[in-house]
């Protein structure tokens, strides 16, 4: 739907290059067509083009009296220290209208970037809006002159001295530059690691201006939601893109009045174009409900970054049908450099949308490393060549000297150092940085490609791909990366096997480091120098004598790597507990040994666990219930209870961030060696507690339990304290009361994605009666008499059946886990809940059906309860897991105190 507006008259096309050389003259042109038209908005405020025009006739007028005089070539930088507003964009206007340089100083950036784009533009005086005034010391010292942009926008705009010869002055200051004259400064980030300076000029956005205008249709009818900082050359290219071809800007900031806000300012305002990072579109589309549409949008692109086919197939599920998807593509360096438009219902790219067709008035060569034209459909070097680029870089002779220089028609080019490709339609497709290709092994490898390998996987949301040169030791891959978080994420070995079925095994990262969030700049791209450090790789000595190299080729095969060493890590390498198991059953089908998680955890590197299998887990005892996760720490130890159907080894994540503490993890009785099974929750924790006080025979007592392993927790916190012990706290972890145990998925370890408890459907239920398996002297009835929980379908007898024989029958594979997941399910159902008045820790995730108003009864005693963006079994896994572990940690430490 295109939004209603007033009636104007017939704007002229903006041609380049034409009759109008400055930006200042095309605005005259559009302020004569449609005076009474919508020019600039934000949130509470709004101005045509004439009263825009002549408010920025008076604050430039204002500001003349003011500013010191400019001493520059290009003239003296101003400093436009505003929020992201309509009336910034007056004084954006203003600055350029009184014949200065404008320089963004954007209020999100932290003070000390904001000072050092001060000192290297050579700033000595800013416009500042009442919200910035105060943050002024803050640019540093050589800032003389503030001027406050209220009192200049609470003049008579009706009353402009026009013909007064300070106005006509001031005025004509502005209107006389244009063509190659600058108009900003941008700054984004330098590879020295301080920003560097872009001059932009009249002609270049002009040019920006003209195509951007074409490709987009836009006309003044035209909504634009205005969202890209202003001090991102993106955004200051984009607000001269829309008021030149007569569109509005619609200033909105989603880093101040959040995602949600910019969904309602879109529909409220009826806005009919959105241009916006990859990064804030997927968090637009996580942020709307299912099924609304933005019906008012008939346009969205982005840029900054790579965007891939589903990120388009994610946005199209809320927007019209009819609606078109633009990839937008530039530099700070070039202005706007290509566009890729997919029209709505077209076909979606598998995975990074091209850049697209070249921009009027610029041509692309993609040049060898000899210097040489790559042929048709080679990669090569990006070099631009335009007259309508930036005005090179500001008060940088060392970088304009390697970027910038001359073609030999005597056009100017810039080489950035990015490689590109043309597809068979004609159509740019962007590989990287030059500077990022690395030799893997002989091979070169483009970090971009993997990541593009990642972000065709399921789940996998963002990935960033470096590389570790270092002289003495082979090149490393590394990889970042993001998952989705309502489900459950790959393991780092998981996502290592799924990427060899689409790479060369020379491509696939070496580490894989899960992370919740990547972190991000002030331009709301990837920061990469903020991202943690990975793992340094274990240094020892290959696989040699024939076991060890069997086992070897088999953990390579598990965890997806080429190789392994000696003294590398299990799960360090990024198994999981489904990797461990698939290890366990290739070891019992190869060699005939039986082994368990616990023998994984006492002999975690190859050479260990190869001697552990040739010695035979029958020598080497372990009990079947407990594992060790950590020893050695002094603090008070932590005991960790699994889920139903899940390994103690799930805990092992979160224990590697306990290092003063012992922790000791439990798993259901008879999961891992045949024994009968707890049918209670109180069984389980009675059997627990008495292996508890052997390890830790007085309290005070820290309890940590997972899902079902929650209800274990508080039945030995209330078995603790009613013998007069001291429970110092318990954690639970994403546990659901009774009442909701059977609408848990199968996935406390071992999840498919497709198996579910008995039923999320109510149905009459029949009183369980006293187990065959309990304890005590009543405990004969035969197992086919005892009534069920409730009747179940007929498709789910099996699991029915096998629930029953948990622990007495052994199942393979994903039917043993299935089976103690079930066989939990039904102690859980049974179990009631008392209240409990210690301590307690509550860590909940979405779809939990117990919120904080089902636990309030519960809760008796002091507790927190936080909530985590998580999947239900993904809560212990990295990158969760560090999280968790932080929260849990700042409660002992408020405990101790």
């Amino acid at each position: 739907m295109r939004a209603v507006t007033q009636p104007h008259q017939v704007l002229a096309p903006l041609v380049v290059p034409g009759p109008t050389s400055s930006i200042l003259h095309r605005w005259k042109e559009v302020v004569a067509a449609l005076p009474h038209h919508p020019a600039l908005s934000s949130p509470g405020v709004s101005y045509t083009f004439a009263e825009a025009d002549a408010l920025t006739d008076a604050i430039a007028i204002g500001l003349a009296g003011q500013l010191p005089p400019g001493e520059s070539p290009v003239g003296s930088p101003i400093g436009c220290f505003v929020g992201h507003t309509a009336a910034g964009l007056l004084a954006y206007l203003a600055i350029l209208k009184a014949g200065r340089v404008v320089v963004v100083l954007d209020p999100h950036l932290p003070s000390e970037r904001l000072s050092q784009i001060c000192a290297l533009a050579g700033l000595t005086a800013c416009v500042a809006d009442a919200a910035q005034l105060s943050r002024v010391p803050e640019l540093g010292s050589a800032l003389s002159t503030v001027v406050a942009l209220e009192p200049l926008l609470a003049a008579d705009a009706g009353g402009v001295p026009t013909s007064a010869p300070l106005a006509e002055n001031v005025l004509s200051a502005g209107m006389a530059r244009g063509d190659g004259d600058a108009t900003a400064i941008v700054f984004t980030s330098g590879s020295t690691g301080r920003p560097k300076g872009v001059i932009q000029t009249h002609r270049q956005l002009l040019n920006d201006a003209m195509d951007s205008g074409q490709r987009f249709r836009l006309s003044p009818d035209d909504r634009m939601a205005m969202v890209l900082p202003y001090g991102f050359a993106a955004g200051a290219i984009l607000q001269f893109v829309a008021l030149l071809n007569g569109a509005g800007l619609w200033s909105f900031d989603p880093r101040s009045g959040g995602v949600r806000g910019l969904v309602s300012w879109i529909e409220d305002q009826k806005l009919t174009t959105l241009n916006c990072t990859p990064h804030l579109l997927r968090s637009l589309v996580a942020a709307l409900p299912e099924h609304t549409v933005l019906d008012s949008l008939r346009m969205v692109s982005t840029v900054g970054e790579a965007v891939h086919g589903r990120d388009v197939e994610a946005i199209r599920k809320h927007t019209v049908p009819t609606a078109s998807f633009v990839n937008w593509v530039g530099s700070s360096e070039t202005g706007t450099l290509s566009a890729h438009e997919i029209p709505g219902g077209a076909p979606l790219p598998t995975g990074t949308v091209p850049a697209g067709k070249i921009v009027a008035n610029k041509t692309v060569l993609l040049l060898r490393e000899d210097s040489t034209l790559a042929a048709p459909g080679e990669a090569g070097e990006i070099v631009t060549v335009s007259d309508y680029m930036s005005g090179e870089y500001w008060a940088d002779a060392a970088g304009n000297a390697l970027r910038f220089g001359f073609s030999d028609d005597g056009r100017r080019l810039c080489r950035q150092g990015d490689l590109g490709r043309f597809d068979e339609n004609g159509d740019l497709v962007l590989l990287g940085r030059a500077d990022a290709a690395v030799k893997v092994r002989g091979y070169l490898v483009e970090p971009s490609e993997i990541e593009a390998a990642f972000l065709a996987i399921a789940g996998v949301t963002e990935s960033v791909v470096l590389s570790q040169v270092d002289s003495a030791t082979p090149t490393r891959l590394i990889a970042y990366v993001v998952q989705e978080s309502a489900v459950r994420p790959h393991s780092p070995a998981a996502l290592r096997r799924l990427l060899r079925l689409r790479l060369p095994e020379y491509m696939v990262p070496a580490a894989i480091v899960p992370m919740s969030v990547l972190p991000r700049n002030e331009r709301g791209k990837v920061d990469r120098a903020s991202l943690p450090d990975a793992p340094a790789p274990s240094v020892s000595s290959e696989p040699m004598n024939p076991r060890e190299l069997v086992l070897a080729d088999i953990w390579s095969e598990v965890l997806g790597l080429a190789s392994v060493n000696l003294d590398d890590d299990f799960m360090a390498l990024g198994g999981d507990s489904l990797s461990a198991e698939e290890l366990f059953a290739i070891v019992r089908e190869r060699f005939g040994v039986f082994m368990t998680s616990a023998d994984l955890l006492e002999a975690p590197t190859l050479r260990e666990f190869t001697r552990r299998v040739r010695l035979g887990t029958d020598s080497l005892p372990t009990h079947p219930d407990v594992v060790t996760l950590r020893a050695g720490g002094l603090r008070t130890p932590i005991f960790c209870f699994a889920g139903s159907g899940a390994l103690a080894l799930t805990f092992l994540p979160l224990s590697r961030h306990f290092h003063d503490h012992n922790m000791y993890a439990f798993q259901a009785h008879g999961l891992e060696n045949r024994g009968v099974p707890d049918w209670s929750v109180g069984a389980a924790a009675r059997r627990f507690l008495a292996i508890m006080r052997v390890i830790q025979p007085r309290g005070p007592y820290l309890l940590v339990g997972h899902s079902f392993g929650g209800l274990v927790a508080l039945e030995i916190a209330q078995l603790l304290t009613g013998a007069g012990e001291t429970v110092a706290m318990v954690t639970l972890l994403d546990t659901y009361l009774p009442k909701h145990a059977g609408s848990l998925r199968l996935a406390e370890s071992f999840d498919t994605g497709s198996s579910r408890g008995f039923s999320d459907e109510p149905r009459a239920r029949v009183p369980l009666a006293r187990s065959p398996l309990a304890r005590g002297p009543r405990a004969r009835t035969p197992l086919a008499r005892v009534p069920l929980a409730r009747v179940p379908r007929a498709p789910e007898w099996g699991r029915h059946l096998r629930a029953r024989a948990a622990g007495l029958v052994p199942f393979a594979g994903q039917d043993q886990f299935q089976a103690f997941f079930d066989h939990g399910q039904l102690a859980a159902r049974r179990y009631s809940v008392s209240a409990y008045s210690g301590r307690v820790l509550l860590a909940l995730v979405p779809g939990n059906p117990d919120g904080r108003a089902s636990w309030g009864p519960i809760l008796a005693g002091p507790h927190t309860i936080v909530d985590i963006a998580s999947e239900h079994t993904s809560l212990l896994r990295e990158p969760h897991a560090t999280e968790l572990a932080r929260i849990i940690q700042a409660e002992l430490t408020a405990v101790d105190q």
